[in-house]
């Protein structure tokens, strides 16, 4: 676990690098992500064909670490109460720009810290994170507050990068190898850019972690771009994740 110091100069650096990246980002991947708004992972694989989600009409349904906001938007549209959160005002500011004609299936923007949820307990039915909070804040600091804002029985959601990338990862190149570059245990932090940090876990410790907050593992779903798959993620190569898994996909239930 990270100590708060050392947490609150992680997440200040991924705050301010985020509001540099935002409107670049955007502009790169804001149309595959717009497009492709219920659909998972780099490659985005569609919620519809892999069915993790439970169903959010009517529903109070959380995103963590939203970006532009496009799963929540489409959650909202079908139904659900959904509240976008993301650390990045300059993120926040590209959801609003997409809010859409009809107020009551918008949903709510929320600036915050994914360590410090401002959520009372049991707030929540469903929480989802594609590459959000999960992946850019600490998890043994989010897992225990989303465990916290979930309802008993509520569903945790998310998809972040499996070991195996932080694995091959090369630094100076930017890009996946064939070769192991660092060991699998003790993964924790990985450096980005100057002042970012992502975070990625073992499987076995995510597992650890989980259950210690009272989550039960119901599917991990680790799988190929599919035929013709297209991504604007450039550093992540189909030859390579044709291979092996980049995207790990969890879904988790807290008990009730």
């Amino acid at each position: 676990m990270t100590d708060r110091a050392r947490l609150d100069e992680i997440t200040d650096g991924n705050r301010r690098t985020w509001d540099t990246w935002s409107d670049g980002y955007q502009r790169k991947h804001g149309d595959l992500l717009r497009s492709a708004a219920e659909a998972w992972g780099l490659w985005r694989r569609p919620e519809r064909e892999l069915r993790v989600l439970d169903a959010v009409a009517g529903r109070d349904v959380l995103e963590l670490g939203c970006g532009a906001a496009h799963w929540a938007r489409s959650l909202a549209r079908r139904g659900a109460r959904a509240v976008a959160l993301d650390i990045s005002l300059a993120q926040l500011r590209h959801a609003g720009r997409h809010g859409g004609d009809d107020p009551e299936r918008r949903p709510a923007l929320v600036q915050a810290d994914a360590h410090r949820l401002p959520f009372g307990s049991a707030s929540f039915d469903v929480a989802l994170s594609d590459y959000g909070g999960v992946s850019w804040a600490d998890p043994y600091r989010t897992v225990p507050e989303l465990a916290r804002v979930l309802r008993p029985g509520g569903q945790l959601a998310f998809c972040t990068n499996s070991p195996f990338f932080a694995m091959c990862w090369d630094e100076e190149r930017r890009t996946l190898t064939a070769e192991l570059r660092r060991a699998y245990f003790g993964l924790h932090t990985r450096r980005v850019s100057p002042d970012a940090v992502d975070f990625v876990l073992g499987y076995g410790e995510w597992v650890r972690l989980l259950g210690v907050h009272g989550f039960v593992v119901e599917r991990l779903v680790e799988e190929p771009p599919a035929e013709g798959a297209h991504t604007t993620f450039g550093d992540r190569p189909a030859e390579w994740t044709s291979r092996w898994p980049i995207d790990a996909i969890w879904s988790v239930r807290k008990r009730g």
